[in-house]
């Protein structure tokens, strides 16, 4: 089964790609850094490696896997259904029921099963959206960085989906959009225009807000307080440092790349609603996203000795930077976007 009048939609991360793929062959055409800000997708979260010393602590730019298309479908009005199957057969037997009632379905993949990713790590928390599942071969979009579209053995994609190994595992789980509000498909400009100012006062809320160690810019100003100290606290520094900073500038979970799709959706913003306001805010995520490129070329530059103490003495200093430079923008974005939301379009 293969959607015949599917046409691929690219994107620079994952869940936004794959929604936004389900929702264009659903009938609406939004960008991806819209989905990204109407999800609230933003954040900073800190999570403890399972052997600490051994390993870098996982370090993301958004908020937890699937709470993004959440967030977007509500506030555009869509019905999002979720589903996890007991086993891989019954996951297959599921996509391959939507396949065939015309939906294009999002799932959760360790991207170690996928035959088109060089990665030889499990991650788990990465999904892609597929749209044609037959006998030997699936047929799936993943982000541009990953080819977009792509057909792989249907065994591979099973054993990714079934994956119970890797960061935050959700085997078999998958999701889906039923039938768009005639208004999001009739006049999709005005529906954006409408709940773009209350996306951002949420999303800038939380984010000024305190949100304890493990997420928001407490859990950014704690990364930054041990960044220092990881050529003496982690085994193989030389090469767990090192992999933290491409960590973040390939694999779509890094500051930068949140960073620059935030200020996109900022920007979009802007032409949307026509609201000059934006104009400051989005020239100051521009300069956080190179401040966030420069700490990554730090990490990346890491070798150990003195100088690597020094780098990352520096690359600590520019991350407090960054969450110094974030509270600003975000508490500036709530009174903006508190003074908007309410008031007509």
């Amino acid at each position: 089964m293969r959607l015949a009048t599917f046409q691929p939609r690219l994107g620079a991360h994952c869940e936004t790609s794959t929604l936004r793929n389900m929702l264009h062959h659903a009938g609406a055409d939004i960008s991806e850094p819209m989905l990204f800000g109407l999800g609230q997708g933003i954040d900073f979260q800190y999570r403890d490696a399972p052997e600490p010393g051994r390993a870098a602590p996982m370090l993301t730019g958004r908020i937890g896997p699937a709470a993004l298309s959440r967030n977007a479908c509500a506030a555009l009005g869509v019905e999002l259904r979720e589903s996890r199957a007991p086993d891989s057969e019954a996951a297959r037997a599921e996509v391959v029921k939507l396949l065939e009632a015309g939906h294009v379905v999002g799932v959760s993949v360790d991207i170690f099963h996928l035959d088109y990713f060089s990665s030889r790590t499990h991650f788990a928390s990465h999904y892609i959206a597929v749209y044609g599942l037959g006998d030997s071969l699936a047929h799936v979009v993943d982000t541009e960085q990953q080819g977009g579209a792509q057909t792989l053995p249907e065994e591979s994609l099973r054993r990714a989906r079934g994956s119970g190994e890797g960061f935050m595992p959700s085997p078999n789980w998958q999701m889906h959009v039923e039938r768009l509000p005639a208004r999001l498909t009739g006049d999709t400009d005005a529906v954006l225009r409408e709940r773009i100012w209350d996306a951002i006062r949420d999303t800038a809320e939380r984010m000024a807000g305190d949100q304890g160690t493990c997420r928001g810019l407490g859990a950014l100003r704690r990364a930054a307080s041990e960044v220092a100290g990881w050529g003496d606290a982690l085994a193989a520094a030389e090469e767990t440092v090192p992999g933290v900073g491409r960590f973040w500038r390939f694999a779509g979970t890094g500051g930068a790349n949140f960073r620059k799709l935030y200020r996109a959706f900022l920007h979009e913003a802007r032409q949307r609603t026509g609201d000059a306001a934006l104009d400051p805010l989005v020239d100051g995520f521009g300069d956080v996203q190179h401040q966030w490129d420069e700490a990554i070329d730090l990490l990346m530059a890491y070798r150990g000795g003195d100088e690597g103490r020094r780098t990352l003495e520096t690359a600590a200093r520019l991350l407090h930077a960054i969450a110094e430079a974030e509270q600003s923008l975000f508490e500036r974005l709530l009174a903006t976007a508190t003074e908007r939301a309410g008031e007509p379009v």
